[in-house]
C-alpha cells in the first residue's frame, strides 16, 4: 500500500527536487505540454489549450468544477502519462519506498496523492 505525504523520512520524492519524472513541470503528454500546463490551462480554466500556467498557479479555477472535479481531473492527467510510460510505475514500486512526497504540495491535489493512488489502484 503507498501512502502520501508533504515530507516523510525514507520516502519516494515526486518532484523536481527528486525523480523529474514524476514531477508536474517535467511530465509530458502526447501534445508536448506538462502536467502542470494542462492542469492551470486546462482543467483550472486559464489559458485553455495554452501553455501559461503562471495565470492559474494559486487561484481558484475560472472554470465552475468542484474541488472533487478538480482532483479526478488532475489524476485522469497523471493516469494519460502512465499509459503511456507504464514502466514508470515499476520504478517506483521497485524503490521499496511505500511514501511518496511532493515537498511542494500546498493542497491535497497534489502529485505524491495521484500517483499513490494510481500505485494502489494497479
Amino acid at each position: 500500500m503507498f501512502t502520501h505525504a508533504r515530507y516523510a523520512n525514507n520516502s519516494f520524492e515526486c518532484s523536481s527536487k527528486g525523480d523529474r519524472r514524476f514531477s508536474a513541470f517535467y511530465a509530458r503528454l502526447s501534445d508536448g505540454r506538462s502536467i502542470e500546463e494542462h492542469y492551470q490551462c486546462d482543467v483550472k480554466g486559464y489559458d485553455i489549450g495554452g501553455t501559461n500556467w503562471r495565470f492559474g498557479k494559486g487561484k481558484k479555477p475560472k472554470r465552475n468544477i468542484t474541488k472533487e472535479q478538480q482532483w479526478l481531473e488532475y489524476k485522469g492527467l497523471w493516469s494519460l502519462y502512465f499509459k503511456r510510460n507504464p514502466q514508470l510505475l515499476d520504478v517506483i514500486r521497485e524503490s521499496g519506498k511505500t511514501i511518496l512526497t511532493d515537498c511542494f504540495a500546498s493542497s491535497p491535489i497534489n502529485q505524491a496523492r495521484a500517483i499513490a493512488e494510481i500505485l494502489n489502484e494497479s
